[in-house]
């Protein structure tokens, strides 16, 4: 069915045209929030926000991917469930007022989202960073691209109550063509690291089992670190789990007495220690590594982290058993996407093989995409 025009649901046209990505992460899964590094991308699918100043102080909300209209005003932007799937837009405009932004006028907004929603490729860290770098743009606020990052992930934490890190609004905001961003979670540190990989691609796999991530057990994973980094403090000088190392890993195990929070502390200072051997490895050209670092990642998440499930395992091996050089989840799990690393010439072939046998085991057809690392948010 046709998506309904800007003007169509509005009745005036738009004035203003911006777009947002979304991203993987290549290898670094559930340690931001753990101060540690992360290595994500943002790839060629996107989200687009069109938008218009009004004569009042009205905000309307219009997304194709609910074709529906959420309607509040400047005065009314304290969290409220009735704003449901915008309350990432409206979380923005709360955020801003609260920093002495003074809005002379509401806003029509139109967001066209080529980005699935639970998909774990980030559509809401999207919507916060386009929403942001958008109202900098049109009321000339100079948010710098780092505080629109901090400012998203404000909203996400303390607005939706969702206990995620920095890295998928850093990526977003900050995220550079043919480069992935290489993140200190901890003190936002951060420096480019070019995509060497020549005759080779990352593809996007993804399962077409949604999940929605404020439902899932993510913020129990975030209970259970910050429970590890409790103990932990007692006997390690230490702010995060991630300034754990590979050395101390046996000792720290030591002191805890719980096997599921043994099983995360494993995966966290393991996960860690991959990232820092995959910028190595990128850097190299190192295919074969790559490789290797991913499939052990996928590893750690499914048995030590528990956050892949049957329709991600069940994507990966496919993705493996069709020729990938790795495969591993990516995002916060419990459905959405995992990526693979594959030569590029092998993309038909591979994207047969894999959607024949995931479906074969999951009645479900996967989508199977080749993209571009692209730049982060920007004018449409």
């Amino acid at each position: 069915m046709k998506n309904k025009t800007f003007k169509e649901v509005f009745g005036v046209k738009p004035e203003y045209f911006y777009k947002a990505p979304a991203r993987i992460n290549l290898i670094g899964e559930h340690i931001d929030y753990n101060g540690g590094h992360v290595l994500p991308a943002c790839i060629s699918l996107y989200i687009y926000a069109n938008v218009a100043k009004r004569n009042d102080d009205k905000i309307r909300i219009y997304s194709t991917n609910f074709d529906s209209i959420i309607v509040t005003d400047l005065e009314h932007l304290e969290f409220d469930n009735k704003f449901e799937w915008a309350i990432y837009t409206v979380g923005v405009f709360y955020t801003l007022k609260k920093k002495g932004i003074k809005f002379e006028s509401g806003f029509d907004i139109y967001y066209d989202s080529r980005i699935p929603v639970g998909s774990g490729l980030s559509s809401s860290a999207a919507i916060l960073d386009l929403t942001f770098y958008f109202l900098s743009d049109i009321l000339n606020l100079n948010i710098s691209r780092e505080n629109i990052a901090l400012y998203g992930k404000d909203v996400e934490n303390n607005y939706c109550n969702v206990a995620s890190g920095i890295m998928d609004e850093a990526i977003i905001s900050l995220g550079k063509k043919n480069n992935a961003l290489f993140l200190d979670c901890a003190t936002f540190d951060y420096k480019y690291c070019p995509m060497s990989i020549d005759d080779y691609s990352f593809v996007v796999l993804k399962s077409n089992k949604k999940r929605k991530l404020t439902e899932s057990k993510y913020n129990e994973r975030v209970i259970e670190c910050n429970k590890a980094l409790d103990v932990l403090k007692n006997h390690y000088n230490i702010k995060n789990l991630c300034e754990l190392s590979n050395d101390d890993l046996d000792e720290a195990l030591s002191f805890i007495d719980d096997i599921n929070i043994k099983k995360r502390i494993k995966h966290v200072v393991s996960e860690e220690s991959r990232v820092n051997q995959f910028v190595e490895a990128l850097n190299k050209g190192d295919i074969n590594t790559l490789g290797k670092l991913l499939n052990a990642s996928d590893m750690s998440l499914k048995e030590d982290y528990e956050v892949t499930g049957f329709h991600l395992d069940s994507l990966t091996e496919a993705a493996r058993n069709s020729g990938a050089i790795g495969s591993r989840m990516t995002g916060a799990g419990f459905g959405g996407c995992a990526i693979a690393l594959i030569k590029t010439s092998d993309f038909e072939s591979f994207k047969e093989k894999v959607m024949n046998e995931y479906y074969s085991k999951t009645e479900i057809m996967p989508e199977v995409l080749l993209v571009d690392i692209v730049d982060g948010v920007s004018k449409a």
